[in-house]
């Protein structure tokens, strides 16, 4: 995996911390690549009508050392953007467009998440996952079905998983939990006041915490053992919207893809449940 992380990405992934004046510089940058690689930071300035020092702290903010080595590390960049052109565009008007519009930016959140990921990382997750007794799945609101998930593939390889959709009985179950069981949490923000609860409690019992979430610095991020990174395009349309399934749903994906690899029991468990439920197709 390239882990150089994309001038793109770290806008993402950065843009629900980024002040309003400097979500005007990211807007800019996502929207119009091209244009701003051939701009002074005075002239940047000017299209975002913002100040020029808050360009240079938002390059500071995504990893850059100020405007010109953004403009490198993009213009470096600039062929894939080239072959991934998106507009912001979402009307029943113009479904086309915006049926491509919607694929391209799919597919962009999952190629983006994969190439967040550590090998090394995930195969210490997959440890973890193997020496556990059980594996709690916790989640709120919204997120809550990719948890459900997540336990539901689990359970399949016999798997001791668990995931409930009401948070007195999350924290009930992290009550329970031991030293060696892994908890997945799943959040957007990261900042989840009973979700970080849930994780605080399961910790002081000694169990491990994955993170799943769009953003490393958060105070979920912080108390986890290791974070499993999403990405997120969904800025591109609405501003409301920062966390979508697709990309969490496909790390949970891979972690079960990964798992059955490893011991020929547990596709034998799969097609048992398989063969148990096909009794209800017609």
């Amino acid at each position: 995996m390239d882990n150089e992380m994309s001038v793109r990405n770290r806008i993402f992934l950065s843009y629900d911390s980024l002040y309003d004046a400097e979500k005007k510089v990211a807007d800019y940058l996502i929207q119009h690549p091209s244009e701003a690689i051939e701009m002074s930071v005075s002239e940047l300035s000017s299209h975002c009508d913002t100040s020029q020092a808050t360009i240079v702290r938002f390059c500071k903010k995504i990893g850059c050392k100020g405007f010109h080595h953004l403009k490198i590390k993009m213009a470096g960049e600039q062929q894939y953007q080239e072959d991934q052109v998106i507009s912001n565009e979402i009307s029943v008007e113009h479904m086309e467009e915006s049926i491509q519009n919607i694929m391209v930016s799919k597919v962009e959140e999952i190629k983006a998440t994969f190439q967040n990921l550590d090998p090394n990382q995930l195969k210490e997750i997959i440890q973890l996952v193997l020496d556990a007794d059980m594996i709690e799945f916790t989640a709120m609101g919204n997120t809550i079905p990719i948890a459900m998930d997540g336990a539901y593939k689990f359970k399949q390889m016999g798997f001791h998983a668990v995931c409930s959709i009401i948070w007195e009985d999350q924290e009930a179950i992290a009550r329970t939990l031991n030293p060696g069981d892994v908890v997945f949490a799943i959040s957007a923000s990261g900042a989840s006041r009973r979700l970080l609860k849930i994780v605080q409690i399961a910790k002081e019992r000694g169990a491990r915490i994955v993170a799943i979430t769009n953003h490393m610095h958060s105070p979920l991020a912080d108390l986890c053992d290791y974070i499993l990174l999403t990405a997120t395009r969904e800025h591109i349309f609405y501003n409301q919207i920062s966390f979508t399934r697709v990309a969490a749903m496909s790390l949970i994906d891979s972690l079960f893809l990964l798992l059955i690899s490893t011991k020929e029991d547990f596709f034998q468990k799969m097609a048992e449940h398989e063969e148990s439920v096909a009794e209800d197709k017609l």
